[in-house]
C-alpha cells in the first residue's frame, strides 16, 4: 500500500501507471506565442485503463473489493472512457461489470471506446437518451436486481466515479504534481470539466497540500458555467463532510472557463476540431473530440488573449480511443 498524503485518504488499489510525466510542449507554445506550456500527461496513465478515470477508480474499485463485490456496475455515454476503464480492470481483477449506456441507436458501431468495452467482456445495455436522462435510478436499480437474483454482490458508481471517494484520485495527482513541478511554481492548470471529480480533487488537493500560488481552471464541456458552480461546490463540500477535512469555501475557489462547449456534450466544433489537429501535427499527441479538444480550445483562446502570470499547465485526462469512432472530423468525411 503506498503512503498515505493526508490522513484522511482512504483505502487506494494500485491500477495507475505513476507518476505520469510532465512535458513541454514546445511546437504549441510558439504556435500560441508564450513562452512556455507544459502538459501532465494523464492520458499515459496505463494502455487499457488510460486517461483520468483510472485515479477515481483507484479508490472505488478498493472499496467495492473490501465490501465483498464481485460485480462492478456503472453508466455512461456508449464512448464513455470511464466506461471502458472500468471494464479493463475488471477484466484485469476478475470481476463482472455491467454497464447502462446512452445511445439512441440500438446498436451502435462497435468502434472506439465501446469496442474495447466488449472485447473486456462488459456486459452492456442501451437506453435512449431521453429515458437515460429522465428513468437512470431504475435502470440502475433494475440492473443491481438483477445481479443480486444471480447471486452476485453488485457494486454501483456512477459516470466519471465523481463522488467524495473518487475525488481523492486528484488530491493525489497534486501531490504527485507538487514533487514534478514544485508547489510554490506559480502555475495555470487548465483541466476538461464534466462530471466534475477532477476539478473538485484538483482544488482540494491544491488548498490541503499547500500549492497557494496555483490556480485551478476547468474548461466545461457539458453543461453552463453556472450548472458547474453549483455541482463542483456541492461535491466539494459533500468530500470535506464525508472525509472532515478542515477547508472552508474560500479556500477552495471555482474558477471556471467559459464558452468553449459548443453545440453540446460529445458534439464537436470546428474550433476543438482544430485542436485536435494542432496537438497532433506540433506535438504528436492524440486529444480526443468529448473533452481534452474543447479544453485545449478553452486553453489556447485564453492564453493567446490574455499572457498569463502564471505557467500554463494542461492536464491532459485521455480519452484518445474516443477519436477512433470519429476519423471523419479529421479526414474531412464527418
Amino acid at each position: 500500500m503506498a503512503m498515505k498524503i493526508h490522513p484522511q485518504e482512504p483505502a487506494r488499489l494500485e491500477l495507475a501507471q505513476l507518476p505520469t510525466p510532465v512535458v513541454k510542449l514546445k511546437q504549441l507554445a510558439d504556435i500560441a506565442g508564450v513562452e512556455r506550456v507544459l502538459m501532465k500527461r494523464d492520458d499515459l496513465t496505463g494502455l487499457e485503463i488510460s486517461g483520468n478515470k483510472v485515479r477515481k477508480l483507484e479508490y472505488m474499485v478498493a472499496e467495492a473489493l473490501e465490501q465483498g463485490a464481485d460485480t462492478l456496475v456503472t453508466h455512461g455515454g456508449f464512448q464513455s472512457n470511464h466506461c471502458r476503464a472500468t471494464a479493463a480492470i475488471g477484466a484485469r481483477l476478475g470481476l463482472r461489470v455491467r454497464m447502462v449506456l446512452r445511445s439512441d441507436d440500438p446498436d451502435p458501431p462497435w468502434d472506439g471506446n465501446l469496442f474495447l468495452d466488449r472485447l473486456f467482456g462488459a456486459e452492456v445495455s442501451y437506453h435512449a437518451a431521453d429515458v437515460y436522462r429522465s428513468q437512470l435510478d431504475r435502470l440502475i436499480c433494475e440492473v443491481m436486481e438483477q445481479e443480486r437474483a444471480a447471486g452476485r454482490r453488485p457494486y454501483f458508481f456512477p459516470v466519471g466515479a465523481s463522488v467524495p471517494l473518487g475525488c481523492w484520485g486528484y488530491v493525489r495527482a497534486v501531490a504527485e504534481l507538487a514533487e514534478q513541478v514544485g508547489s510554490d511554481q506559480p502555475l495555470d492548470i487548465y483541466c476538461a470539466t464534466s462530471s466534475a471529480g477532477t476539478q473538485v480533487g484538483l482544488m482540494l488537493g491544491r488548498a490541503l497540500l499547500g500549492c497557494e500560488n496555483w490556480r485551478i481552471l476547468g474548461v466545461p464541456v457539458s453543461d453552463s458555467v453556472e450548472y458547474f458552480h453549483s455541482e463542483l461546490r456541492k461535491l466539494e463540500r459533500a468530500t470535506v463532510e464525508r472525509f472532515q477535512l478542515d477547508l472552508s469555501p474560500e479556500e477552495t475557489p471555482i474558477d471556471l472557463v467559459e464558452g468553449f462547449i459548443g453545440p453540446g456534450y460529445a458534439i464537436p466544433y470546428p474550433e476543438a476540431v482544430e485542436a485536435i489537429r494542432l496537438l497532433g501535427s506540433s506535438e504528436g499527441i492524440v486529444l480526443d473530440p468529448s473533452y481534452t479538444s474543447k479544453a485545449m480550445a478553452g486553453m489556447l483562446a485564453t492564453v493567446k488573449r490574455q499572457p498569463a502570470e502564471r505557467q500554463p499547465l494542461f492536464l491532459h485526462t485521455g480519452g484518445s480511443f474516443g477519436l477512433f469512432a470519429c476519423r471523419g472530423l479529421i479526414s474531412g468525411e464527418g
